[in-house]
């Protein structure tokens, strides 16, 4: 396939993203796949989609492509100051691109992570059943090493023979990525292995991202939790697993997570609440909110089902 994207400029950190390859964790191979779910999965639904096929992930902007097809394209997440051929953009609504056009993604002026969707899907190959990219453990990607986007690698998407109608998400579904951030956590089973004082901490505190957070885990700064005074077996570990280290200083797993690890864990945060997260750079700050089970797994229900997953 000859008709695609040129990538002209690569920017902070491209990547291509899906769902992510699940069913691999006893092998040692984390799912990946996008940071904010939510928004890769609303760039799909613009152009009708099928909810695997791969999007863009523009982390903290500076990406720039040149089409050398014609095509719709939906771009949703951060506004990372989106330009068409020099002309702002805004974002969470799908539009025609034609032979030549230039998209340049500036540097976030609300929210972290843009995802940028074209019709029928980036035609990427599949390692695992999934294009995610996973630097950690070199897979997926345009060429399949886990490697970032660079400057001259083209993207493969159909050619459309003529305009498709634009659309625009409604205002009501559109999330605010400058409002304070509360993490939803539902208390896991080690929960009573945690003194009443640390959770008392872990509630009241205030953490901030730190800069060394990536898609591996979210690292967080403040109050100090103190952790059990044991020592526990490695196991598997979930997406949004909040692990306690000696240091007290919580981390959240994320997408690119290790398969397993010996942390105690306070509980695991409600993906809807992961996928705001990723919408947060370094320096800002979050709190947390305890959630019951039933709750969380009626609102994951509910976007299962809104998606089609």
């Amino acid at each position: 396939m000859n008709t695609g994207m040129l990538v002209i400029k690569p920017g902070i950190h491209a990547t291509t993203q899906d769902l992510g390859r699940n069913g691999y964790q006893h092998l040692g191979v984390t799912p990946g796949g996008a940071a904010d779910g939510l928004s890769a999965n609303w760039a799909n639904r613009l152009l009708e989609n099928d909810p695997t096929a791969a999007v863009l992930e523009i982390t903290a902007g500076g990406l720039e492509l040149e089409v050398q097809t014609q095509t719709m394209v939906a771009v949703t997440g951060g506004d990372l100051n989106l330009t068409l051929n020099g002309h702002p953009q805004i974002p969470w609504r799908s539009f025609w691109v034609r032979q030549g056009d230039r998209l340049k993604f500036g540097y976030p002026r609300h929210g972290f992570r843009a995802y940028l969707a074209v019709s029928g899907g980036f035609q990427v190959n599949t390692v695992l059943g999934s294009c995610a990219t996973v630097l950690r453990d070199g897979m997926g990607g345009i060429h399949g090493d886990g490697e970032r986007l660079q400057h001259h690698d083209f993207l493969p998407c159909i050619h459309l023979q003529k305009e498709r109608v634009a659309r625009q998400i409604p205002e009501r579904y559109l999330p605010d990525f400058n409002e304070d951030l509360t993490v939803h956590v539902i208390p896991g089973y080690q929960q009573q292995l945690f003194a009443k004082e640390s959770w008392q901490t872990f509630w009241d505190s205030e953490y901030e991202i730190t800069p060394d957070s990536d898609s591996m885990g979210a690292r967080l700064k403040g109050k100090a939790v103190k952790p059990p005074e044991m020592n526990l077996l490695s196991e598997a570990v979930c997406y949004g697993a909040i692990q306690v280290p000696g240091d007290g200083q919580p981390i959240i797993l994320l997408q690119q997570r290790q398969t397993l690890g010996g942390y105690p864990k306070l509980g695991s945060i409600l993906p809807l609440s992961g996928f705001e997260l990723a919408q947060r750079a370094p320096g800002s700050v979050i709190r947390f909110r305890p959630i019951g089970l039933t709750e969380a797994q009626q609102q994951m229900r509910r976007y299962l089902r809104f998606f089609g997953l």
